[in-house]
């Protein structure tokens, strides 16, 4: 392709379903737990509900959705720099992390949001 050619070029953000009212559960999560920072939503878009976070060039934004259903299956595989002092933290906050098949070149592992979405971790080996 060349330079002119339309195609993707990076990903923006990762948008997560959550239930109303869950902002501060969202907040503990994503921010106290995994580390994101909290950013604020812009005005157009805040009475909607949900939250949003950012750390670096990731973007997380929870949407509320009713009726809400978690994520399951799909669900976006986060790069983590320390993945076992990360899953220690996730753990003594009470959440349970689960291991999968490994693949080559990468340490991962699944946790639950508190809404039931399901995150992969991956750090490389």
């Amino acid at each position: 392709m060349g330079d002119n050619a339309a195609r993707l070029i990076g990903l923006h953000h990762v948008q997560l379903a959550m239930p109303p009212g869950e902002e501060e559960a969202a907040a503990r999560f994503y921010s106290a737990i995994l580390g994101l920072q909290q950013v604020a939503k812009p005005p157009e878009l805040a009475p909607r509900g949900g939250v949003w976070f950012r750390e670096g060039d990731l973007e997380v934004h929870l949407g509320v959705e009713e009726p809400f259903t978690p994520a399951r299956k799909a669900h976006p595989a986060f790069l983590v720099r320390n993945l076992e002092t990360l899953r220690a933290r996730i753990e003594a906050a009470g959440y349970r992390v689960t291991d999968d098949v490994p693949l080559e070149g990468f340490h991962r592992c699944h946790v639950r949001d508190p809404f039931g979405n399901r995150l992969e971790l991956v750090e490389p080996s």
